[in-house]
């Protein structure tokens, strides 16, 4: 063709997955009954298999210099699961040197993990005094005493968690428009949107999540003949859909200063536009969750980067990096959510949280040699305080670990052979 040869790629992909956990049932039936204890007996697991097939085939076409098109389709087999096709199409533009328009269209699945299938069921008690049937108590809060048999009683049903048989794959649609610009040589800069939609969420829902929106999930609140709630199944379940979208940014350039000496300076950013969610396919999506605390998944932090400036020549590279991640709306406990409490020092927002890198490299002992020494976190700094206390698993700190590292200053030296 004009631009180029067309060029096919094709394979096939085979294998044989098993998974397994020792555990010992029969210690699980006898062993003692600790609230909230992490028995792992009861994830006991004979050998489990899944077969993967998969076939793909991708097709590059360079109609011409400066528009280059390619195509791509890949056929799954998942034994328990059955077949799934995904194609992907992305095209290339390049009217001028320096600049270039690029975007693409996929779909893609993701299978549950063996975890999330096969996990042991772990039946708890609810040990709080503060729940009564949310269906006919808005919020499930309680107004009479437990066995009072009066409308909006407290109840204390036992707690379901571990595996689901009956969990299904995610579905996902994905989309990308770019453009990179090289407004003089040595220097880049891109901005590429992009859009993830995903439904059939794999997600463990938090029990408050379920107890607030107990009207979508009647079949995770099993009841006795009287209809009292005995049992809340709060496993791993597929619920709802998931629509994000963002902004990446990339910048790249230098300075030659000579006697084969550069400065060079870089920064990778991304800004999320959109995060919503919703719990089922016919429920509405919630608000924003861009800069706001969420306790599953990734935060959506509206903004971050790593940016970096460094200085090589024949015997050193000296790098110097900033990470930054933007603040985000503090989780606000029960209490205060609710208006009852007032806690005059709590901080609404999370601050940002920013640290510093800086590495040299000497480079003077030859090609195959590299010796390097470095500092992580140059100014010691503290994660910014964050409450990230979930009162249904335990887990908690005073920081957020889904963005921040606890962890001060610390040193490293590192020694590179090539041979």
């Amino acid at each position: 063709l004009p631009g180029g040869p067309v060029q096919v790629a094709m394979g096939f992909d085979w294998r044989r997955e098993t998974y397994s956990f020792n555990g010992s049932p029969a210690a699980a039936a006898t062993q003692p009954v600790i609230f909230l204890a992490a028995f792992d007996n009861v994830n006991a697991l004979t050998p489990k298999n899944r077969t993967v097939k998969a076939g793909y085939f991708e097709i590059d076409v360079p109609i011409l210099d400066m528009l280059d098109i390619t195509g791509a389709v890949r056929v799954d087999d998942y034994s328990g699961f059955g077949t799934t096709t995904n194609p992907k199409v992305t095209v290339k533009f390049a009217p001028a040197e320096w600049l270039m328009f690029r975007g693409s269209y996929s779909t893609g699945f993701r299978v549950p993990s063996f975890n999330q299938i096969f996990n042991g069921v772990t039946e708890s008690p609810y040990s709080g005094s503060d729940l009564a049937d949310p269906v006919a108590c808005p919020g499930g809060v309680p107004t009479s005493a437990f066995g009072s048999g009066l409308p909006c009683a407290q109840i204390r049903p036992n707690i379901w968690t571990g595996g689901n048989l009956n969990l299904g794959p995610e579905k996902a649609k994905m989309a990308s428009l770019g453009v990179v610009l090289k407004p003089v040589p040595g220097w880049s800069l891109s901005a590429d949107w992009w859009m993830i939609n995903v439904d059939d969420t794999i997600q463990l829902l938090t029990l408050r999540q379920l107890i607030d929106n107990a009207s979508l999930f009647p079949d995770r609140f099993i009841r006795d003949a009287g209809g009292v709630i005995t049992v809340i199944d709060d496993r791993w379940i597929n619920a709802g859909s998931r629509r994000t979208q963002g902004i990446e940014f990339a910048l790249r350039g230098g300075f030659d200063l000579g006697n084969e000496s550069r400065i060079s300076i870089g920064m990778d950013g991304s800004l999320a536009l959109k995060k919503r969610e919703k719990l089922t396919p016919t429920s509405a999506y919630g608000p924003s969750l861009i800069g706001v605390f969420t306790f599953a998944g990734d935060l959506g932090l509206r903004w971050k980067h790593n940016a970096w400036i460094s200085y090589t020549n024949e015997d050193w590279a000296i790098t110097f990096t900033q990470i930054f991640r933007a603040g985000y709306a503090n989780q606000k406990l029960p209490g205060i959510a609710a208006g009852l409490v007032t806690r005059p020092d709590f901080n609404e927002r999370v601050k940002p949280y920013h640290i510093y890198n800086l590495s040299a490299s000497y480079l003077g002992l030859g090609p195959a040699y590299r010796l390097t020494v470095g500092v992580k976190n140059l100014f010691d700094t503290d994660p910014p305080f964050a409450i990230t206390y979930d009162g249904n698993t335990g887990a908690g700190s005073s920081w957020e670990p889904r963005v921040a590292d606890p962890r001060g200053r610390s040193f490293n030296v590192a020694v590179e052979v090539r041979f």
